[in-house]
């Protein structure tokens, strides 16, 4: 197992009683079978069930509101939640947001925006193209000791539900990171993936003026994630199950195809791989503290690698290999014996 050969065997002997207590943890408050999408009730209580315990910013420091756990503890974490299919806590919000407000932001930043990422009483999109489809952008003016936001913002990821979004905008012509209320006057959202600003009231975030490289720093810091295989093993299982009770249309299952087979193997020769390489990368980690570039190197391989599982588990489910089926859309799609696993 990669935690027995990332931590030292005394790290390993303390988090053992803690392994237990996640496990116990999930089956209370995340009894959903993976792979099958939840409802947003489930959600919410899971949610719910994180803010309670002081589990839902587990990279964070204490004094932020973080539980404080080892690095081995955020690996036993990361890994059960991932393989459990558990909905992540607002991954621009506690991943990128309040590492960079606490980072380079004042006191002002720190009360008006952390405890609400933490308790869950706000949610972010991320806008960090900083582009339009006619090639404006962001554009960002001094209002004072405020800064308004003028422009459009096109290819914002999630904006569903969100309450902010974190945005690439320019101001004296240097990039900076911007935080905007949705419903702060001066916001239009024009699309499902488009913001429009017409001065919109917006914080600085990187006062230094640093952009996207303050958040390359965020993103090598010590709150950086810890377990980045879990997902890709997760999704190789997801596939796995499509594979074994999917019909190839012959009378015969996915499984057993051999052109099938060897590109699976393939598959779990490269997670195999990326696994030893996680392994050694978290040794590293637990002397100095921070990801080296064997962390930089294993992230990059490991989005490749779940874009190629993506990809196949499209071919081998169709319509069925989405993350949420649309209801709408169910009695259009003839049924297979992998729906089942959804």
């Amino acid at each position: 197992m990669i935690w027995d050969r990332a931590f030292p065997e005394k790290a390993r002997a303390e988090d053992s009683a803690f392994a237990v207590e996640v496990r116990r943890f999930l089956r209370d408050h995340w009894p959903s079978p993976p792979f099958r999408p939840a409802r947003r009730e489930a959600v919410d209580r899971w949610f719910a069930a994180l803010c309670r315990h002081g589990w839902s910013v587990p990279a964070w420091p204490v004094v932020h509101g973080g539980p404080g756990w080892t690095l081995g503890q955020r690996f036993i974490w990361e890994r059960a939640v991932a393989l459990a299919q558990a909905p992540a806590m607002d991954p621009v919000g506690v991943g990128l947001v309040g590492p960079l407000i606490q980072a380079q932001g004042d006191d002002r930043l720190c009360e008006r925006y952390l405890e609400d990422i933490r308790t869950a009483r706000s949610r972010w999109a991320e806008g960090l193209s900083g582009l339009s489809a006619r090639g404006g952008g962001l554009c960002a003016r001094r209002v004072g000791s405020s800064h308004g936001l003028h422009g459009e913002l096109t290819a914002v990821v999630g904006l569903n539900r969100a309450t902010h979004v974190l945005c690439l905008g320019v101001m004296d012509g240097v990039p900076g990171l911007f935080a905007v209320a949705l419903t702060a006057g001066g916001v239009r959202q024009a699309d499902a993936q488009t913001l429009v600003f017409a001065g919109a009231e917006a914080d600085l975030l990187d006062p230094l003026g640093g952009g996207l490289a303050a958040l390359d720093a965020v993103l090598c810091s010590e709150q950086a994630p810890v377990a980045v295989t879990a997902s890709a093993e997760a999704q190789l299982e997801r596939l796995k199950g499509v594979l074994k009770e999917t019909s190839d249309g012959s009378g015969d299952f996915l499984r057993n195809d051999l052109g099938i087979k060897r590109r699976l193997a393939e598959l779990e020769v490269e997670l195999t791989a990326l696994q030893a390489l996680e392994a050694r990368s978290l040794a590293q980690r637990t002397a100095d503290g921070a990801p080296d570039a064997k962390a930089i190197q294993l992230s990059l391989r490991c989005a490749d690698l779940e874009s190629s599982l993506g990809q196949f588990l499209g071919e081998a489910a169709g319509y069925y290999a989405l993350a949420q089926l649309d209801p709408a859309l169910m009695d259009n799609e003839p049924p297979i014996e992998a729906l089942a696993l959804f």
